[in-house]
């Protein structure tokens, strides 16, 4: 399944929304993050980059899940959704 994602730092309460599509999908993404603690985001990266054990903050959450053969416009406008709703981009971790 490809969907939409939420990780909630519970060390600052600072949140980002990231979406998990393309062939990896959920696993793909939140193995990534398990391996190096950023997922290669910029914000999550100086975080690990300053403590690599700061991942054991991270909790995640799906918050929609679309089929495999959803269109990409429609993962992508759901992302852009939830970070406005949630306020990601001015008080949480999306620079973007």
């Amino acid at each position: 399944m490809q969907g939409i994602y939420l990780i909630a730092d519970t060390s600052t309460g600072r949140l980002y929304v990231g979406k998990a599509d393309g062939a990896e999908r959920f696993l793909g993404r939140w193995s990534e993050y398990a391996r190096n603690g950023h997922g290669g985001n910029v914000a999550l990266r100086e975080l690990a980059a300053a403590d690599a054990r700061h991942r054991q903050h991270f909790q995640f959450s799906i918050l929609q899940v679309f089929s495999p053969s959803a269109p990409s416009a429609q993962v992508d406008a759901a992302e852009a959704h939830f970070k406005r709703a949630l306020l990601t981009r001015q008080f949480g971790m999306n620079l973007n």
